[in-house]
């Protein structure tokens, strides 16, 4: 059985999920979620859970003393080393996966990988770009009867109105950015602000070098001075997604995470295959956080560490192909519904706000004993290491008896 999310867990600036293979009915052998309090086919209770078993959590993240830092320059998390006072820009592997869901901030994908687009991206600036197309497609034309409306069966004339073809057939064009991408008018420029080429990304840009916006993936300096109102292209973002959920995003939401759908789980072994292929073309184009792939419905949510990452793999991948002879349905993904997402993303936000506060030079004790399991106390408040969360005060020493 599939690992599958059930908690978060860790101190404050150190928060990981805890993931559960589920559990075997006794009576019917059953293979039951963890979170299932009963077996769903024969409706027999959970056995009782051993008491080796409750420090499951502990087995899963040692103890260590990396914790979350935000970076006022680009506002991006980062880690230190209490005790040894070392920096990292990768999430060290001793703290376990990344939470299920990152909230506002990304924390990286628990690999190595993700300094490695700074390095090549230095590596791009040393070489012009290279021009994708020999020549820029004309943008004015018109295809004959293709305005032709039928009154009596409410269509238009032709395939091209066809709500059927309408986004599946196969892009044309494709970024290589190991081949594509260099130095453009755009990184020569001092003192101007620019933004990444929307027909580099996709594969169609006749200008190379002589284009005046740039020709690599972002890098986390790039993200760090990046307009909210805006997406990496220059296209205005607005308050709410569009229907479809394609577009440029929304400001309001931290648009990270992409939906992708039209996958074919049937033309792969098995599916840690089909994962890590989608890993890996996606993560061609930013550092890729995690990757929830439901083999089930053929498709998957691919979360990067930034903004500006989504936003230049969206456009990369849509209506591309993993190489099976899919072509991949690519937009932005609705907020994740599951309670183990939303209390992760509560979580890693609250983290996010201490690491801000510390930031600005506000000291703030941090409470790093019971590793900040959530558990109640004696007057039914929520406490997260000792401390109370949201529990009223007791006043009634103020008063006299009398008076009340």
């Amino acid at each position: 059985m599939s690992l599958r999310p059930v908690g978060t867990y860790g101190p404050v600036g150190a928060s990981t999920t805890i993931y559960s293979a589920g559990w075997v009915c006794p009576s019917c052998s059953f293979k039951n979620f963890a979170e299932r309090p009963s077996c769903k086919r024969c409706k027999a209770k959970r056995p009782e859970v051993d008491e080796g078993e409750e420090d499951e959590k502990e087995k899963q993240v040692g103890e260590h003393e990396w914790r979350e830092v935000l970076d006022p320059t680009s506002q991006q998390i980062y880690y230190y080393n209490q005790k040894t006072m070392e920096t990292s820009w990768d999430r060290p592997s001793v703290m376990g996966p990344s939470p299920y869901a990152s909230g506002w901030f990304g924390r990286g994908g628990g690999t190595s990988s993700g300094s490695r687009y700074t390095t090549q991206n230095s590596s791009y600036l040393l070489k012009p770009a290279r021009k994708q197309k020999s020549h820029i497609e004309a943008t004015k034309s018109h295809m004959e009867g293709n305005q032709d409306f039928n009154i009596w069966y409410g269509k238009h004339r032709g395939e091209n109105w066809s709500t059927n073809s309408l986004g599946t057939s196969l892009a044309e064009n494709r970024c290589v950015v190991a081949t594509d991408a260099g130095r453009t008018k755009a990184d020569d420029s001092t003192g101007k602000k620019s933004f990444f080429c929307i027909q580099f990304v996709r594969g169609k840009c006749a200008k190379g070098s002589q284009c005046t916006w740039y020709h690599r993936p972002p890098t986390i300096a790039d993200d760090g001075v990046a307009s909210q109102t805006h997406d990496c292209f220059g296209r205005e973002r607005h308050k709410d997604h569009k229907d479809d959920m394609g577009g440029a995003g929304s400001f309001e939401s931290p648009s990270r995470t992409l939906y992708v759908g039209r996958l074919r789980t049937d033309k792969w072994g098995t599916d840690d295959e089909l994962k890590d292929a989608v890993e890996k073309q996606f993560g061609e184009f930013g550092e890729v956080e995690h990757v929830n792939l439901i083999a089930a419905k053929n498709i998957a949510f691919v979360r990067y560490r930034f903004r500006s990452g989504a936003e230049f793999g969206k456009e990369a991948m849509a209506n591309q192909t993993l190489g099976q002879g899919e072509v991949l349905n690519v937009k932005w993904a609705h907020d994740d519904p599951n309670p183990v997402a939303q209390e992760a993303i509560r979580r890693a936000d609250a983290d996010a706000a201490v690491a801000a506060l510390e930031a600005r030079g506000v000291t703030i004790q941090r409470e790093e004993e019971g590793g900040g399991k959530r558990r109640k106390g004696e007057d039914g408040g929520i406490l997260m290491g000792g401390e109370g969360i949201g529990v009223y005060p007791n006043t009634e020493g103020q008063f006299n008896e009398g008076e009340v």
